[in-house]
């Protein structure tokens, strides 16, 4: 479970256009902003400041940390003067200083698991609320398949971060669950899928063997390509949005 943190340098300057842009941030703000408190929320992974500028319009003031100088730089335009770059088991924040903390899509990211939720116990105020994703399980359909396919003939890191698996480390950290939400549907395109494998967008493809990638890559590309109803999205199970407090 301990390793490097994954760092999206890469990615950069395409992550909004394969991410849901600010559409995608406003939807997720709108479900965990209830769970948050007025005073400033530290976002961990912050990224380009997608959800933490949609946090800012339901008055949920961020502060964000994130590894990427790339992503931080890009999410100055959003949240100007409130990024640190830091790392979530370093996290450049005060002891006891903050009121919430909120972990979206970054659990599956970071190098340790138990570190980190060790180092959100740390920075929360007493009575504080960390918010986080957990993914749900295998997704049925061909899109699915062909991706997950992929991964099985070239490897890749892609941890699974259920539910039960983050309760349980929540709860070995010290947390007590006091929410749960689902969160908006991500239907993806063959199309779609099709342009993240020819760019290597996604996390766990970027450890793969160039060798290995280059030979792999274009069988999936073809067989995402000719399947079916290309625009079409497929039916895609959504996140699940887990609220803690901390005594």
């Amino acid at each position: 479970m301990s390793g490097e943190s994954v760092v999206f340098d890469r990615i950069a300057g395409s992550y909004d256009e394969t991410r849901g842009g600010m559409e995608r941030g406003r939807q997720v703000a709108a479900v965990i902003a209830p769970w948050l408190p007025a005073d400033p929320v530290l976002e961990i992974g912050v990224g380009t400041g997608l959800i933490a500028a949609g946090l800012a319009e339901l008055g949920r003031p961020p502060v964000g940390v994130d590894l990427s100088l790339p992503m931080l730089a890009a999410a100055r335009t959003r949240i100007p003067g409130r990024l640190a770059v830091g790392d979530a088991r370093r996290l450049p924040v005060g002891t006891g200083t903050v009121a919430g903390v909120c972990l979206v899509h970054v659990l599956h990211l970071v190098g340790d698991i138990p570190a980190t939720l060790a180092e959100v116990a740390r920075v929360l105020r007493p009575g504080g609320v960390m918010v986080t994703t957990a993914f749900p399980g295998t997704v049925a359909g061909d899109v699915p398949a062909e991706m997950d396919r992929l991964h099985d003939r070239v490897g890749g890191r892609r941890r699974i971060v259920d539910v039960p698996f983050v309760i349980r480390l929540a709860a070995e950290a010290g947390f007590a669950p006091s929410g749960r939400a689902d969160g908006p549907e991500v239907g993806t395109t063959p199309r779609t899928a099709a342009d993240l494998v020819e760019a290597r967008s996604i996390s766990w493809m970027w450890d793969v063997d160039d060798a290995l990638w280059a030979r792999e890559s274009p069988v999936a590309l073809a067989r995402l390509r000719a399947l079916p109803d290309q625009d079409r999205p497929r039916p895609a199970a959504g996140s699940a949005f887990l609220a803690f407090t901390h005594p």
